[in-house]
């Protein structure tokens, strides 16, 4: 009796093992359910590799390169506006928009930007410049606005001249 249980121990945990190892046919569909259509982990990969840029994945999803990290004193904080100069293009490096001078995005506050732009900026210092990939998920997701597809990744690089 004893053995009988003690083998059958041993399959299910076997059986949870190779349960846990197999591949999900559904992985795409997981993707989408989670906020982000499927392949974009991948697009952005390759876009890296491609354009040899060695990022960060905050676990957010935001792929991110630091240029340069600023001041190291004055960080922003979702109440400040920030006045940055900025450049956002598509994968495809469709030009999208961008400043010629420091911007305020007439007085907007940070936490009024889109979530990749909350996330990447609070990662570097007044005068830092980040490179962010941002995922359709942190950046406009379903919705179409202006020259930006619905589901379009982004490739911003912006510098955090001050704040206030």
């Amino acid at each position: 009796m004893k053995r009988n249980l003690q083998a059958s121990l041993y399959c299910i945990i076997l059986l949870c093992l190779f349960a846990g190892c197999a591949k999900k046919e559904n992985s795409a569909l997981y993707d989408a359910v989670n906020g982000e259509p499927a392949g974009e982990d991948i697009q952005i990969q390759q876009y890296l590799a491609y354009h040899n840029i060695k990022a960060q994945k905050d676990p957010s999803g935001l792929y991110y390169q630091i240029i340069n990290y600023g001041d190291s004193i004055h960080r922003i904080s979702l109440e400040n506006v920030p006045y940055m100069i900025y450049t956002r293009r598509l994968m495809d490096n469709t030009f999208i928009d961008g400043s010629i001078g420091a911007t305020d995005f007439d007085g907007r506050k940070l936490k009024d930007h889109i979530a990749g732009w909350q996330i990447g900026l609070q990662k570097i210092t007044k005068g830092g410049k980040i490179l962010m990939i941002i995922p359709s998920s942190l950046g406009f997701g379903k919705i179409a606005v202006d020259k930006i597809p619905a589901n379009s990744i982004l490739v911003c690089e912006a510098e955090l001249v001050d704040f206030r």
